[in-house]
């Protein structure tokens, strides 16, 4: 049996947020998977930047579905209610 190929999905700006994305889509029942989140940043690590920003990775049959839930979700407005008098 073959293992269907891992797509990106989303690209963080750094490992807490693409831990978030990874776990907000878990929940919603895609296997998703964070790449790179050891990659910049730390001593003797490589320049932070987009080429070593953590990837949220999922399975290639997954990916439209991951990328309409991830927008969605950026686009919730989480502020507080006005209450109408």
């Amino acid at each position: 049996m073959s293992q269907e190929p891992l797509v990106e999905a989303y690209r963080a700006a750094n490992g807490p947020q693409a831990h978030l994305v990874a776990n907000f889509l878990q929940e919603a029942g895609i296997p998703a998977f964070v790449d790179g989140d050891e990659l910049g940043g730390g001593a003797g690590g490589l320049p932070a930047g987009w080429a070593t920003a953590p990837r949220v990775l999922v399975p290639k049959t997954e990916l439209a579905h991951a990328r309409t839930l991830i927008e969605a979700a950026e686009h919730i407005d989480d502020g507080p209610l006005v209450e109408e008098n």
